[in-house]
């Protein structure tokens, strides 16, 4: 793993991180954002990728473009 790699991992762990800061502090329970973030893993695991389906309908434009 290069440094790019991991550069790239602790950007995505910081931005994650904010995430779940965010939507904690909006009121969702800590346990909830445990428990979608398992499912989210398992799909994952599953398909070997991110399932497409996740992206919001503005990143679906820019991605067809």
């Amino acid at each position: 793993m290069g440094d790019n790699d991991l550069e790239a991992v602790e950007n995505a762990r910081e931005g994650l991180q904010s995430l779940l800061v965010e939507h904690a502090q909006a009121g969702v329970p800590e346990q909830v954002l445990v428990g979608l973030l398992r499912e989210q893993a398992a799909e994952i695991e599953q398909f070997g990728y991110i399932p497409r389906r996740w992206e919001q309908p503005d990143q679906q434009k820019v991605s067809k473009r």
